[in-house]
């Protein structure tokens, strides 16, 4: 890149100023021009239009709605949000867990935690199933947990108890207990 010297670099000043507002006239070289501070001219700022040189704002073609961030979406025909009680939590726990309840029957795994979208609702019969698929009103519960606890009867958990206490109890005193009462059998 070549040297400018000052003589030049003033007349590239001068012609970029008179460019600026707006006369482009030749200039011719001044001698110098530097230590001439008068002769400048000064400078008569614009400020461009909004169509010379403005920055596009860009526009955002969906619009924030807080309808949108509360619900699923028209697809999913504006299901809400899920409210997180403690009923509900209960009855998630209760939907995940529902393999131990009835393990000959395989059910598909759900995640842990409740989905984002939900919405908890009550069956209403019709007038065709009176007689043959109606709860009494003594037999409706409020919650899943009730449902599922009225339908298992205490026996199954007493004996589901038992066995899992036998198994644990299966390798300490009374395990030894036993091998002692057959060995004392055996001699006599």
């Amino acid at each position: 890149m070549a040297k400018i010297n000052n003589q030049q670099m003033s007349e590239l000043l001068l012609q970029a100023e008179q460019r600026l507002s707006g006369n482009p006239m030749t200039v011719a070289p001044i001698e110098n021009a530097l230590d001439k501070t008068e002769t400048v001219a000064a400078v008569a700022a614009t400020i461009p239009t909004e169509k010379e040189g403005s920055v596009r704002v860009v526009k955002h073609d969906k619009t924030s709605n807080t309808k949108t961030k509360d619900s699923a979406g028209s697809n999913w025909f504006d299901l809400p949000k899920t409210v997180l009680t403690p009923e509900f939590k209960r009855d998630w726990q209760v939907l995940r867990m529902r393999g131990l309840l009835d393990p000959k029957h395989q059910k598909k795994a759900l995640r842990a935690e409740a989905p984002r979208y939900s919405q908890v609702g009550q069956i209403v019969e019709g007038p065709t199933e009176f007689f043959s698929a109606r709860l009494t009103h003594k037999e409706r519960r409020q919650t899943i947990l009730g449902e599922v606890m009225r339908d298992h009867s205490n026996d199954k958990m007493k004996s589901k108890y038992a066995a899992i206490q036998k198994k644990k109890t299966s390798g300490k005193k009374a395990f030894y207990q036993k091998l002692v009462a057959q060995r004392r059998k055996g001699r006599g």
